[in-house]
């Protein structure tokens, strides 16, 4: 494990320093290292390299460089875990689901307003347009159960970047998700011009950074997640998740105990 470790710590390291010219040869070199990289290993490896003095920052951008080749090996996207319906990770990639649904959606929104020149025009988009950035807003509840009931147990398992990472992005999130419900919620203080101006960089920003952020959640931090944590202790995390609440919709065993 520690040669598999430190080989994804080399490659990670090429991306790293790879120029324009050189970074789609260094990218498939890369693929057979990926191609059946351990979620866990893979974590643990960025991990290392920024207590060894890379930045967050530019993990994420290795993070993103390594994604795109993985998604592109069939055989390297994480195994698909088979979990009942009731176990929180099953919970979380259902809102997934229904997130980039309605990401799509807010991608279609955007692509009408482009082609409308005024308020009145566009009075059924902003309609949808108020109640998606509400439905965003409600998303927050699931970053707020990884973050409370699953991170602080990976942190425990000595797990501790990954967690800060994802916890960076979800700060980023939320503020976009703020500044886009505000502007559509008082749209009178605009013209349409100022208005799509506002709203539009920050429907781009979510369209593709929310959908990275949860292809990266669902093939690399849960599967790790589920590989570190203790059988039992879902028990512990599924309570927490019903303490706190849900976005997209109630699990069916809402309110039954998890023994």
């Amino acid at each position: 494990m520690e040669t598999k470790r430190e080989e994804l710590k080399e490659v990670l390291k090429r991306l790293h320093e790879a120029g324009p010219q050189d970074l789609e040869r260094v990218k498939k070199d890369a693929e057979i290292y990926f191609k059946d990289t351990d979620p866990k290993e893979l974590a643990l490896a960025e991990q290392e390299l920024i207590q060894e003095g890379t930045s967050r920052q530019e993990m994420k951008r290795l993070c993103d460089e390594h994604l795109e080749v993985m998604k592109g090996q069939p055989g390297a996207k994480a195994k698909k875990l088979k979990l009942p319906a009731a176990h929180p990770i099953s919970i979380l990639k259902d809102e997934h689901k229904i997130i980039k649904r309605n990401l799509k959606r807010l991608k279609g929104i955007l692509e009408k307003l482009k082609v409308t020149t005024s308020f009145d025009q566009a009075k059924r988009q902003i309609n949808t347009l108020k109640e998606l950035s509400h439905f965003f807003l409600e998303t927050e509840k699931h970053h707020q159960r990884e973050e409370e009931a699953i991170f602080p147990r990976l942190i425990a398992y000595g797990i501790t970047e990954p967690p800060e990472i994802f916890k960076e992005d979800h700060v980023e999130f939320k503020a976009r998700k703020r500044s886009l419900n505000e502007i559509v919620m008082h749209i009178e203080n605009k013209s349409f011009v100022e208005f799509l101006a506002a709203v539009g960089p920050i429907i781009e920003f979510l369209t593709k950074n929310l959908e990275e952020h949860i292809y990266k959640e669902d093939n690399i931090l849960y599967p790790m997640a589920y590989q570190t944590l203790e059988k039992n202790e879902w028990k512990e995390v599924r309570k927490k998740f019903d303490a706190i609440g849900y976005c997209c919709f109630a699990p069916a065993d809402l309110g039954k105990k998890h023994k």
